[in-house]
């Protein structure tokens, strides 16, 4: 019995050591000098962080840009391609893809290097939709070069009609099939 009991307690003594160990390796406390720490609620009125020398530093939203600490360097002569892809009626995620959108355009190792589509379908062809209050973006986006496409598909699965979409939309066979002929091109496959 005294056995059966020692094994046990060094059992239990092993397993809390090795969870105590895997805590500390992936906990902010101990991978702060690399990974910085953040806090549990942001502060009023800002937003984001970028890292500062393996630090987390938060920035206001209107006030300064931070300076680029890391990231990927960008390839000179290089030009990057990434299809976009809504496929929710959800005003959250139209804004989400619009703004993400726009952040990868001006993305400083992008910026005039780089093709963009988005492409709607499915229940994301609202996006498009005439008086939907997107005209401003979306003409925005075709203006600095965005490609804007619509599946016929989902058009006529959900008897759309083609009138009831923006007139500068470019309508493609299939969704399915644009985004499979975009990646075997190298396009980024993105959706918010």
């Amino acid at each position: 019995m005294k056995s059966y009991f020692f094994n046990f307690l060094i059992l239990n003594i092993a397993i809390m050591t090795f969870a105590i160990a895997v805590f500390s390796l992936t906990s902010n406390a101990y991978a702060k000098n690399w990974r910085g720490t953040a806090a549990t609620v942001h502060p009023a009125k800002w937003y984001g962080w970028h890292n500062v020398n393996g630090v987390r530093e938060y920035f206001p939203n209107l006030s300064i840009k931070p300076a680029f600490t890391m990231g990927a360097p960008m390839v000179p002569g290089k030009t990057y391609h990434a299809i976009y892809v809504i496929s929710a009626n959800s005003k959250v995620k139209m804004n989400k893809i619009i703004d993400n959108i726009h952040n990868a355009l001006n993305d400083p190792r992008l910026k005039g290097h780089i093709k963009i589509e988005l492409l709607a379908f499915s229940a994301g062809s609202h996006l498009y939709f005439k008086g939907n209050g997107y005209k401003k973006d979306l003409l925005t986006l075709k203006k600095d070069g965005v490609e804007l496409a619509q599946c016929a598909n989902s058009l006529y699965e959900l008897h759309i009609p083609i009138s009831k979409l923006y007139s500068f939309v470019t309508v493609v066979p299939s969704a399915q099939g644009e985004i499979i002929i975009r990646e075997s091109e190298g396009y980024a496959y993105l959706k918010p």
